[in-house]
């Protein structure tokens, strides 16, 4: 049986930046099958890389900033033949030092350099309307919880369906 993992990314207690960490709250209210685990990963950084050799699908839900409309929700599906290894020493070097402020994709790389990316990342990415010192989220991003929820669970079954 293949294992699942679904992470939140992100500070609830930042306004908007929680939009991952809601999510899976919510998440984790639904009736999901037994492979299926939903994590608040939080601002995890590159340390969630040596736990993702543990799934065959994993999903990330976080906050994003690419300039739509607040509430958006963007879809992107990686395949790990498309993810980047870090190759040279001075690659790996230099990542060492930037490990405190480390990006979802830095992860990636990491996950893919240590031998532990799954086979198939998916990230749901919330357009965000501001971050704040707050545990309340705008009202347009509060909305797109639900949206993520019912899009996670499209992807489980469909998933599902096809192994």
């Amino acid at each position: 049986m293949s294992k699942i993992l679904v992470a939140g990314s992100g500070n609830k207690y930042r306004g908007d930046d929680g939009f991952g960490p809601h999510a899976v709250e919510a998440l984790q209210r639904e009736a999901l099958p037994g492979d299926v685990e939903v994590r608040d990963v939080g601002m995890c950084g590159v340390t969630l890389a040596t736990d993702l050799g543990d799934y065959d699908l994993v999903i990330f839900i976080d906050a994003v900033q690419k300039g739509g409309e607040p509430g958006t929700i963007y879809k992107t599906e990686i395949k790990a033949e498309e993810v980047e290894e870090l190759r040279s020493d001075k690659e790996k070097h230099a990542f060492i030092y930037d490990i405190r402020e480390a990006s979802l994709e830095d992860l990636l790389v990491y996950a893919k350099t240590i031998g532990t990316l799954p086979p198939t990342t998916i990230v749901f990415g919330c357009e965000i309307q501001e971050i704040t010192m707050a545990e309340k989220m705008t009202p347009p991003v509060a909305a797109a919880v639900p949206k993520v929820v019912d899009l996670v669970r499209e992807v489980l079954q469909r998933y599902r369906v096809g192994h």
